[in-house]
């Protein structure tokens, strides 16, 4: 169980680190368009808390209730896909012109 968690705790951190650096940062190319950038800081960010919540918080509280659980790691992977769709998208729309 250390391991993993101390595996999947810099993971995440770097995670929630990128995405927050997509999101607050001006960029050039593809991701200058801010559709772009949001998107993908927004789907690096729930990533992000996907890793920590599935391999950290599961295993250091095991009592949550399964059914909370569920619920918030589902709500994430919504938004995950989501913002996945947006950022493909937006991605075609300024690739293309």
């Amino acid at each position: 169980m250390l391991l993993v968690i101390a595996t999947a705790l810099p993971w995440s951190l770097a995670l929630g680190v990128m995405g927050l650096w997509l999101i607050g940062e001006d960029h050039q190319g593809l991701l200058g368009a801010r559709a772009v950038s949001l998107s993908a800081g927004v789907a690096v960010l729930c990533g992000a808390q996907i890793v920590f919540l599935c391999c950290i918080a599961d295993r250091l509280f095991p009592q949550t209730p399964g059914a909370f659980a569920r619920r918030v790691e589902g709500g994430l992977g919504a938004i995950f896909f989501a913002s996945s769709i947006v950022l493909a998208v937006s991605s075609v729309g300024v690739w293309v012109g």
